[in-house]
């Protein structure tokens, strides 16, 4: 007898909070700029996160159920190159619930020195890498399976990320002078939207000051998979 809904959930989110712990603590001991997300099991977060409802896979919202903002490019039989548009896909919102979600779980837990509740500060860019490469993996897999491509097992480990572009960070806005000189012309403020920065690799843009909760687009290459036959449904014979 197959499990029911509520016992795989159960069960995803026992695992998920053990190996949460695991990584927690890894992270704790070893400095940031050596904690790698990969090391997470492949969707241990978003298994989560669907079964407490916090986000439904919807990373795509387009008529047809595909992921908005993906061009698949394939370079032989099974690599393919992927570009995603991170605003088309929503990933500013995907990667805010990731990391409210494992700092939310991290502070359910104890560290040395800090009062109960309090993530370490120095742990939270090591926090933000995992949220952003969580959430470029999840969407590349998401992309190739609704492209009719079956990713092979070592498939998300083996995905490289480049290319990453992130919005601008805000203008300031500067202090309106309270003394107006006579005769001066009424400044008209630039309304234009400023060019989002594009970056060699995804440690580059996180240095350069995104924040979960902002959108990046990027190019997933050596994503290794099978295209597969759409199945056609046969004709009953009467």
């Amino acid at each position: 007898v197959a499990p029911s809904c509520d016992t795989q959930n159960r069960t995803m989110m026992k695992k998920y909070g053990q190996i949460l712990l695991v990584v927690i603590a890894a992270v704790a001991i070893i400095p940031g700029e050596a904690f790698q997300p990969s090391l997470t099991p492949r969707h241990v977060v978003v298994s989560a996160l669907r079964a407490e409802e916090q986000w439904t896979g919807e990373v795509v919202n387009d008529e047809d159920g595909r992921i908005r903002g993906c061009t698949v490019v394939p370079v032989s039989e099974t690599e393919f190159t992927i570009q995603i548009d991170g605003t088309e896909a929503d990933l500013g919102n995907f990667s805010n619930v990731v990391y409210r979600k494992i700092t939310a779980d991290a502070k359910r837990q104890q560290f040395q020195g800090f009062r109960p509740g309090t993530v370490p500060p120095h742990l939270l860019p090591s926090y933000r890498t995992f949220a952003m490469d969580e959430v470029a993996r999840e969407a590349t897999l998401e992309a190739m399976q609704q492209n009719e491509i079956r990713p092979f097992e070592s498939c998300r480990e083996d995905i490289t990320i480049e290319q990453v572009s992130i919005p601008p960070k805000p203008k300031k806005k500067k202090k309106k002078s309270r003394k107006k000189k006579a005769n001066a012309e009424p400044q008209v403020e630039d309304d234009t939207p400023a060019p989002w920065e594009t970056f060699d690799t995804m440690k580059e843009a996180l240095k350069a000051g995104w924040e979960p909760g902002q959108s990046f687009s990027f190019v997933a290459k050596n994503c290794k998979g099978q295209k597969v036959k759409p199945v056609e449904e046969k004709k009953s014979v009467i």
